[in-house]
């Protein structure tokens, strides 16, 4: 089992990009007048504020300390794809949305300390790439990895009626490494076509031990899920509302009995947090890289050279 042990990303982090903070259409607050359903913008918490209550020159509170005049909605647009992140009330949330852009590509330039892997969901556009440099003012990438997201074409039947495969996630392995490194992430595409993606992974790639004992089994499991929230009226009608759809992955990975405490360190430490699980590197499980939850891995030793851990990942949305 395969995992990115995530980088945390900071201001600093940032070196450019298509996505500023405040981005197009964001506002910074500031003290004055600010009406009903005003939205505006805290950079130094990454987060949309929404007016709940009329704001004059005269309220100076900023909207993380005023949480009766305030709402505090989502990430801001650059850190979107980049959750969880902590909410202004302490609280680590994910949120179940996208970038996108119809105007341009999207792209992140991120200074990164020894980052060999970048996972990629949600993906919608033309292509991907991700470009590694040495450091911030290297003038050309020293490898360079890119994929097209859209399956192409078989044919004109096809092109004009097929249902073509989205690849809309991927996991990029093998990042050369350095200590101060800049990695540039595209989402590529032409004109005004549609460019997306809902949660991007950057880190070094780390494993559960076992791979030397035969790694994840036969009957490794993932089920399509979609998150709903239903209400129900007393008058018998219902709404469902439909806010993303995920998978789940359930599995047993064996492992050699001497590997087991290095294992359970590693579990209890994954516990709790988003990640990027991949039970293989093989070709084929392109679709097994999910984006969720450790909920619980349950570690049995069989006998004294074999042990084996359960596992249950609960997925986020991602798509």
């Amino acid at each position: 089992m395969y995992y990115i042990d995530r980088i945390t990303l900071t201001d600093a982090s940032f070196l450019a990009g298509s996505v500023a903070e405040p981005a197009a259409g964001e506002t910074v607050w500031a003290v004055g007048a600010h009406a009903v359903g005003d939205e505006v913008i805290r950079p130094s918490l990454h987060r949309v504020f929404k007016c709940a209550v009329a704001r004059t020159g005269a309220d100076t509170l900023p909207p993380e300390q005023d949480a009766t005049s305030w709402k505090d909605m989502r990430s801001t647009k650059r850190w979107t794809p980049l959750g969880p992140l902590v909410r202004a009330d302490g609280k680590l949330v994910y949120e179940s949305h996208a970038l996108e852009s119809t105007s341009g590509d999207i792209e992140y330039h991120l200074k990164l300390r020894y980052c060999n892997a970048v996972a990629l969901y949600g993906l919608r556009g033309a292509e991907w790439s991700v470009e590694v440099y040495a450091n911030d003012a290297a003038p050309t990438p020293v490898k360079t990895f890119t994929g097209t997201i859209k399956a192409p074409a078989m044919g004109y039947y096809d092109y004009a009626y097929g249902q073509r495969r989205y690849r809309d996630r991927k996991l990029i392995t093998g990042l050369p490494i350095y200590p101060a490194a800049k990695v540039v992430i595209k989402i590529k595409g032409s004109g005004s076509q549609m460019r997306r993606v809902t949660q991007i992974d950057v880190g070094r790639l780390r494993f559960i031990p076992g791979m030397s004992w035969g790694g994840v089994l036969a009957g490794l499991t993932r089920t399509p899920r979609a998150y709903t929230y239903r209400t129900e009226e007393k008058d018998g009608s219902s709404t469902t509302l439909i806010y993303g759809t995920t998978y789940d992955m359930a599995g047993q990975i064996k492992l050699n009995g001497s590997s087991e405490d290095n294992a359970l360190v590693q579990l209890r430490n994954l516990l709790g947090k988003g990640v990027s699980f991949a039970p293989t590197l093989a070709p084929g499980f392109e679709q097994s890289l999910v984006f969720g939850t450790l909920e619980e891995a349950p570690t049995t030793r069989e006998s004294k050279p074999i042990s084996s851990i359960s596992f249950q990942i609960r997925g986020l949305p991602t798509s």
